[in-house]
């Protein structure tokens, strides 16, 4: 057993892999493809695909509020985990800045509603037990991978250890697609 294993918490790279866990498992619930995990030098980025449905401000605002979930799902991770966060410092306000971005988008809500309501949504994502247990092995593939050198992490290695976990989401349908673009118009 690793030094990482024993007491993950302790350990500043696994900890680290724990937060980019949590991107990871936040973008894999929203049905999003992950490219590639970055852990150092900081900051440490999880790369997904996010694209607009329209060509419309709806789009944008439900690429924002995935954005605000993704960066929501380190510091749950971590707080589920080691219970306390530390590596989400600059995710705070980054947040903060999108739920205000949201809240002149949408108008009618206040910006701080907005923000609680992305992180009730993100912090829902990890009630399901399967996401809770597959925090640490993805971050043990995460943490292996940048100890042997590997400046990014593949995508296609994260989904498939998240995948022994959680089957994949599935595709967003036609219609789906149809019906949100016409939410957003």
């Amino acid at each position: 057993m690793s030094a990482a294993e024993k007491a993950p918490c302790d350990n500043y790279l696994m900890r680290l892999s724990i937060y980019e866990a949590g991107h990871a498992l936040v973008a894999w619930y929203l049905g999003h493809k992950i490219h590639h995990v970055r852990m150092l030098p900081r900051p440490c980025t999880t790369v997904t695909d996010k694209a607009f449905v329209g060509n419309n401000w709806g789009s944008f605002a439900e690429v924002l509020e995935a954005r605000a979930m993704e960066l929501f799902g380190g510091q749950i991770a971590e707080q589920i985990v080691c219970k306390t966060p530390t590596c989400c410092e600059g995710d705070i306000p980054r947040i903060d800045e999108i739920c205000r971005i949201l809240g002149g988008l949408y108008e009618a809500e206040d910006h701080d509603d907005i923000f609680f309501r992305l992180e009730d949504s993100a912090t829902e994502i990890f009630a399901d037990e399967a996401y809770r247990e597959a925090i640490l092995p993805v971050a043990q593939i995460l943490y292996d991978r940048e100890t042997a050198g590997e400046a990014e992490i593949a995508g296609d290695d994260i989904e498939a250890e998240i995948e022994k976990f959680i089957p994949r989401p599935p595709p967003p349908s036609a219609k789906d697609r149809l019906f949100a673009w016409l939410r957003a118009s």
